[in-house]
């Protein structure tokens, strides 16, 4: 049987104002109704309508969350992160992937407007300055707390959680520089992605620090995707043009490079050196020892809500909160033996 908060009121002997209060837990209800109420809604399993109570308040408990990429481990780590200090406020969460889609991301944002969300936590599809003041301008609309995760937004000042890409492939670059590399080769994504422009502006860094000349062959562009790491990396071999190190810009890059590598039956080191960003859990799986740029995403997650349940508070915070990666190094880096 279907049953409305009207139906509830009227088997429980009360105002329909009342049962909505004792259904958004508020306070001037007596007990005597308080507990009329909560027996009718328990005989008749009565679940609240979120979107219509959201619609009545003109909020709710709904926090939205919206990622590039669901299938990236990176961003499933994220998530866990922001579960677990939403769960500690007693927040839901509605998520939404864009798979870098900037249509995606705007419908997603309807949706959440249209339920009323208390705050956004986002990492935007952002870095082709043309829509940066379209994003600023809808994020601003919103009216409610938002958090940027991993990716600013020029022209924007939303609070942001950050790792420091840049001071991070400068110290992986110079690693690889400092054991006698000079060819080092690194996939990038989309040349105009804000995640490919930091990352290279710290490679290029550490050759400048080092005085070792650039070959911008070296930095091929494609897609933040396995297949197009795998592609490069696998031409690049063909072609009898294997560098003496690779460097994987991202977790899907890795990837893609290292299957490539190892399709091609070449061994690290001794072939060639790598070094990746991001965890790779197939390292374990595979006892691969693999020099690694480790970015703990789960603390992103839990600091980019606690940014966000903050300001939901009233507390203001710095507009960006820089986390460090840490190089984790384990002997992939080390000059090829067989060069």
């Amino acid at each position: 049987m279907h049953i409305t908060i009207n139906d509830i009121a009227e088997k429980a002997g009360v105002s329909v104002a009342t049962v909505s209060r004792v259904i958004n837990m508020l306070p001037n209800v007596s007990e005597a109704s308080r507990q009329r109420v909560q027996e009718v809604i328990d005989e008749y399993n009565y679940i609240p309508n979120a979107f219509a109570r959201g619609l009545s308040s003109n909020s709710s408990n709904i926090i939205g969350v919206i990622i590039p990429e669901i299938a990236n481990p990176f961003f499933s780590e994220i998530i866990t992160g922001i579960t677990e200090a939403a769960d500690e406020e007693n927040l839901n969460i509605l998520f939404f992937s864009t798979d870098e889609n900037s249509e995606k991301e705007k419908r997603s944002i309807r949706v959440l407007q249209e339920y009323r969300v208390r705050g956004l936590i986002i990492t935007p599809v952002t870095g082709i300055n043309e829509f940066d003041r379209e994003f600023v301008n809808i994020f601003e609309s919103l009216q409610i707390p938002i958090v940027l995760m991993d990716r600013s937004i020029k022209n924007g000042s939303f609070e942001g959680v950050y790792f420091d890409d840049r001071a991070a492939l400068y110290s992986a670059t110079s690693l690889l520089l400092e054991v006698g590399h000079k060819d080092i080769v690194m996939a990038t994504g989309s040349p105009d992605h804000i995640v490919t422009r930091r990352r290279v502006e710290g490679y290029k860094e550490a050759f400048k620090t080092h005085g070792v000349p650039i070959d911008e062959k070296n930095l091929p562009a494609g897609e933040f995707t396995i297949e197009s790491a795998y592609n490069i990396t696998k031409d690049l071999i063909k072609n009898n043009k294997l560098p003496t190190a690779f460097i994987g810009m991202n977790n899907m890059l890795s990837m893609g490079c290292l299957k490539a590598i190892h399709e091609c039956g070449l061994t690290i080191p001794d072939d060639v050196a790598f070094i990746g960003y991001d965890k790779l859990d197939m390292i374990e799986i595979l006892n691969m020892n693999l020099t690694l740029v480790e970015q703990n995403a789960a603390e992103m997650g839990r600091t980019a809500a606690t940014l966000l349940i903050d300001q939901l508070n009233g507390i203001r915070t710095p507009n960006s909160t820089i986390l460090m990666p840490e190089l984790i190094v384990r002997g992939s880096e080390k000059f090829p033996v067989k060069k």
